[in-house]
């Protein structure tokens, strides 16, 4: 059973509920041992390895090869943010004094 709610039916729908649980349990734990703190980002993560596993295990269908490059440079995209959206980068944005 999932976690997270997968809209892309496209991708979901032409594998099972066992396959679909098995690919988000290996997506999860790829994710936690990135050590994403901030749970967004981690669910969009999580979605976007299970959407390119998927589409990966469907190529032979047409627009699979174009959905599992999406969805890795999705995850790309997403990891890149996580790692570069922490509050301490706060610190360094000059403050203006009035």
């Amino acid at each position: 059973m999932a976690t997270y709610t997968y809209d892309d039916t496209f991708i979901v729908d032409s594998v099972s509920l066992e396959e679909l649980g098995a690919a988000e349990a290996k997506a999860i734990e790829e994710v936690q041992k990135l050590n994403i703190a901030d749970p967004l980002y981690v669910e969009e993560m999580v979605k976007a390895r299970v959407y390119a596993t998927l589409a990966m295990r469907q190529l032979e269908n047409d627009g699979m090869g174009d959905k599992y490059a999406a969805y890795n440079k999705e995850f790309d995209r997403l990891y890149r943010l996580a790692v570069n959206s922490s509050p301490s980068n706060l610190g360094v944005v000059p403050l203006a004094r009035g």
